[in-house]
């Protein structure tokens, strides 16, 4: 049994990631999956969450997406995110500067909008 699986992680702006890793979680619209190395065939919707990917036991990032796509094979993950951010990574600066950007949109959103930018502040306040 391979211990590893290939990842692509992509978003419009950059290659997040490509790399082999032990396993993704990702924030699927069903709910949260755990994919390891061969892993039955899946395509999935991602929802606004955390994608985390373990490196190894001591190397694990997470990674906030506010959507987009998964595609998993025996032997790979893709991931398509609208948006990300490397929660692991930032700064504390950048991150409250993030975090005072959103609270400002709040202000001047729809209910809809509202509420998803309320959650996207929850899940990068755990980061904090």
């Amino acid at each position: 049994m391979d211990t590893k699986i290939n990842f692509d992680f992509v978003s419009p702006e950059e290659l997040i990631v490509s790399s082999e890793v032990d396993m993704v979680l990702i924030p699927a619209k069903e709910g949260d999956a755990g994919i390891l190395p061969n892993h039955a065939p899946y395509m999935t919707v991602l929802r606004q969450g955390i994608v985390e990917v373990t490196f190894d036991k001591d190397n694990i990032k997470s990674y906030l997406v506010e959507g987009g796509f998964a595609d998993v094979t025996p032997d790979k993950i893709t991931i398509l995110a609208e948006s990300s951010l490397n929660l692991t990574d930032i700064n504390k600066s950048a991150l409250l500067v993030e975090l005072d950007s959103i609270e400002e949109k709040i202000t001047n959103a729809s209910d809809l909008d509202r509420e998803i930018l309320i959650e996207r502040k929850s899940l990068m306040e755990n980061f904090s």
